[in-house]
């Protein structure tokens, strides 16, 4: 009997913060949750999408990936079930499935075109059913509607919608027949973006669907749902429902979600009923801080933290009255004997950053994503909004089928 569950989500693998490598990170924090596991008696495991950062993860990456499940694969877990995101390839995800279903651990990376197929048993070890998941993963344009020459943006982003809960309507239809047959939790599993969802400037969360931050209702969710573990929003957060929630990133994506605790899911079970939700926070492997001010501040914020005698990432904003002059170098000259202190970031946002002296702060190149520098050329080549609602949805599925992290 299923007694207790742990969702994850948003894993991103491979990400890197301002160009630093973070694998030593992303290894303590697969350490720390393999004890998790161990220590909460763990019998199922969700992860719901986003478990690389891209779609062409490097070997480092797999590695830590595939050293995670294999270890799971030793404990007293029973079933861990992950489905693809939408920085995810679905086809790399599913290559291993045959293997990985071996030692219970069932993968569905590509939209199944039945969608009943993505309802599982699970079965305990007298080969009994003991949980029905629906494991949807991230749905891409293609997966739910067919493109036509005269749809405008409207039409495009209801088409979605209607396409979306259709997928979903199938899914739990089967699930809820299932449900007939033995009565065991039904949990479901999706990667979207919820209508009700909270996102944080620089967490790193992408337009959801090529094209359109698509939001989907909470009421495509049955009540007969034990619970929906749901990915893609990287804060933990419940969405309508106590049993309809997002776990969240388990590291800080950037700089802007510093005061942001992250955490990881457990449910606690009694024969089909939930019983209690547990958010179990997240240990910081890796501080981050950010400094803001005049440079006599910013160095008497870099002798503090030097103090402390630990590893710190630095982002580093100056913000004074007066011009800097060679910023860079002066940072450099605060921190080149405190050598636990590792300044990632620079910024100038003082009044005469570029000539400026209104206070405006100016973008530079880097801070730009990919998708926002499109729409800055569709903007100077005065391309009207209409067009663009029809064009942008072109342009991320190019960088989406390019791996390109848009």
């Amino acid at each position: 009997m299923i007694k207790k569950i742990l969702h994850t989500s948003d894993w991103h693998i491979g990400r890197r913060l301002k160009n630093h490598e973070r694998h030593e990170e992303f290894k303590k924090f697969f350490e720390w949750l393999e004890d998790i596991i161990k220590s909460e008696n763990i019998d199922a495991l969700l992860v719901a999408g986003d478990i690389f950062d891209n779609t062409t993860p490097g070997a480092k990456a797999q590695d830590i990936y595939y050293s995670f499940l294999s270890q799971i694969a030793k404990s007293n877990c029973r079933h861990v079930i992950i489905i693809s995101g939408n920085h995810d390839s679905p086809a790399f995800i599913d290559a291993p499935k045959d293997l990985l279903k071996l030692f219970k651990i069932h993968v569905v990376g590509l939209a199944c075109e039945n969608p009943e197929d993505e309802v599982l048993i699970l079965n305990d070890e007298a080969d009994n059913p003991e949980l029905i998941v629906c494991a949807v993963p991230y749905l891409r344009e293609r997966d739910v509607r067919t493109l036509r020459a005269s749809d405008d943006a409207d039409d495009i982003e209801n088409s979605l919608i209607k396409g979306i809960e259709n997928h979903y309507e199938k899914v739990f239809a089967r699930a809820a027949t299932c449900l007939r047959q033995a009565n065991i939790p039904v949990i479901a599993m999706g990667h979207l973006f919820a209508k009700g969802g909270k996102v944080n400037n620089g967490d790193g969360v992408r337009s959801l669907y090529v094209g359109t931050a698509v939001e989907v209702g909470a009421d495509i969710f049955p009540d007969f749902l034990t619970y929906t573990a749901l990915g893609h929003l990287h804060s933990p957060q419940k969405i309508s429902r106590e049993n309809i929630r997002y776990s969240g990133a388990p590291l800080v994506m950037d700089f802007g979600e510093l005061n942001q605790e992250k955490a990881v899911n457990i449910l606690e079970l009694d024969g089909e009923n939930l019983i209690n939700i547990k958010e179990i926070p997240v240990p910081v492997f890796q501080r981050l801080e950010r400094i803001k001010g005049n440079l006599d501040e910013i160095s008497s914020q870099l002798e503090k933290f030097a103090a402390l005698n630990e590893s710190i990432w630095l982002d580093i904003i100056y913000t004074g009255d007066e011009a800097p002059g060679d910023l860079q170098e002066k940072i450099s000259n605060f921190v080149k004997d405190k050598k636990l202190l590792e300044v990632l970031s620079i910024r100038d946002e003082s009044k005469f950053t570029n000539g400026k002296i209104d206070g405006e702060i100016p973008k530079t190149l880097e801070n730009f994503s990919l998708v926002e520098m499109f729409e800055i050329c569709l903007d100077n080549k005065n391309i009207p909004k209409s067009q663009q609602k029809i064009f942008m949805p072109m342009y991320r599925e190019i960088l989406e089928e390019l791996g390109v992290r848009s």
